[in-house]
């Protein structure tokens, strides 16, 4: 931060604060709930999935973002969290 002369300011407990700076971040990485089959990628609208392991399976949210797809049996979202658009 010292390179670009910016100040770092601490969001203290403020939860929503984060999740917009994360989703700023990744919004290229969202993806919509599908109901034929998990969720739809927003930029290039391909099928990808919340791997069965994580926390965020089981929540099976309307949007999520996520930092990046690996692919084994089908395309699978890492770090993935549920936002609200």
């Amino acid at each position: 931060m010292d390179r670009y002369k910016l100040e770092l300011v601490s969001a203290g407990r403020s939860y929503q604060r984060i999740c917009k700076a994360i989703t700023s971040g990744f919004f290229f990485h969202a993806a919509r709930k599908d109901p034929q089959e998990g969720y739809k990628s927003i930029v290039e609208n391909q099928p990808v999935f919340i791997h069965p392991s994580s926390a965020v399976f089981q929540q099976q949210p309307d949007w999520v973002i996520y930092h990046e797809l690996i692919m084994t049996t089908k395309e699978y979202m890492r770090e993935v969290m549920a936002i609200d658009p």
